[in-house]
């Protein structure tokens, strides 16, 4: 069995030969490959290259068109601040009147930004593994992408002053995250995660969500499916126990699950949605490699006689990890699984 095989009869909730193995390990596989994060986040091929040398060493189940949380807020015209060895971040927010998001293009996936740069790592890793490995392509949410066009606080404070005026926001940003991602599967990305940081009820109220999220995560998820799209997974860090029921409203079929969400809870508050998760991303860079298969162990055996489960971390490996430390998951599922 493959990991595409794999991956896909664990969705299914079918037995696997063992439990898929699905860390978010994106910018952690730059250093392994001899690359820096801005070799990684500016060069398609880098980019492609450091994902393909890190599955090789880790034998993890899954490989991710990704470069960082940005590449959407740059597009449309922030200005980002580069490092050497972190993620770029943006430097200020876009637009101070919220009635200013009239006046902004849509970006084109194919010109603007560094989108072009993923859309073509996207296609060289599929042209790689062709169907023996998924190819999840990320994309940021559209709460996510606001926060960054005006400012956190900004987004915070006109949900509450103005909520009108925020609804057209997020209309365009959910036109960004759709074209995008569409954009991603005809390069040949076999599915998406949607990342919405923002949308985490650590940073806004479960009725925010439930508001202003919910129906753009259900009509983004239909039309990617109906694109072809192999899953809808959704990644929200933090605890996120209170908005997950909303999940099956949402068309998500698969959910990432952070350390805060136990696998048991995971299951019974997402009903048949596959769960993801959850070992503690910090632990990579922390712990040992035995502690972390010992960790592994726990969430395999927490997941009992379950098939809809990807071992995996909470959120994003970070940058800081050594690969040594993420290989221990393998090893925990191998061991593990009958």
């Amino acid at each position: 069995m493959n990991s595409y095989e794999r991956v896909l009869n664990s969705l299914k909730k079918k037995q696997t030969d063992r439990v898929p193995v699905v860390p978010e390990v994106f910018g952690v596989t730059a250093k392994a490959a001899g690359y820096s994060i801005y070799d990684y986040v500016t060069s398609p091929s880098r980019l492609a290259e450091s994902q393909l040398h890190a599955r090789r060493l880790i034998g993890h189940d899954m490989v991710f068109a990704f470069a960082d949380l940005s590449v959407e807020s740059e597009a449309i015209g922030c200005e980002l601040e580069y490092k050497e060895e972190a993620y770029p971040v943006v430097r200020k927010p876009l637009i101070e009147n919220l009635k200013e998001i009239h006046t902004l293009d849509l970006p084109d996936p194919q010109k603007d930004g560094r989108m072009p740069v993923v859309i073509e790592a996207t296609t060289r890793l599929r042209d790689v593994v062709a169907d023996t490995c998924i190819v999840a392509a990320c994309v940021m949410g559209p709460m996510s992408i606001a926060g960054q066009l005006i400012g956190l606080e900004g987004l915070l404070y006109h949900i509450v002053d103005s909520p009108d005026e925020v609804d057209k926001v997020l209309d365009y940003t959910e036109e960004v995250t759709r074209s995008y991602g569409n954009a991603l599967l005809q390069a040949g990305a076999h599915c998406h995660i949607i990342f919405d940081p923002v949308a985490s009820p650590m940073v806004v109220p479960r009725d925010v969500f439930r508001r202003l999220e919910l129906p753009r995560l259900k009509r983004l998820f239909r039309e990617f499916k109906e694109k072809g799209s192999l899953v809808s997974w959704l990644s929200i860090a933090g605890n996120t126990k209170n908005i997950l029921p909303f999940y099956r409203d949402a068309n998500v079929e698969l959910a990432t699950v952070d350390y805060t969400v136990s696998i048991p809870e995971a299951f019974d508050l997402l009903g048949d949605i596959a769960v993801n998760g959850n070992l503690r991303p910090f632990s990579f860079v922390s712990s040992s490699p035995e502690k972390i298969k010992e960790e592994a162990k726990k969430c395999l055996k927490e997941r009992g006689n379950r098939w809809g489960y990807l071992l995996g971390s909470g959120c994003e490996v970070p940058i800081e990890a050594e690969l040594d430390n993420i290989k221990p998951l393998v090893e925990a599922s191998l061991e593990f699984s009958p």
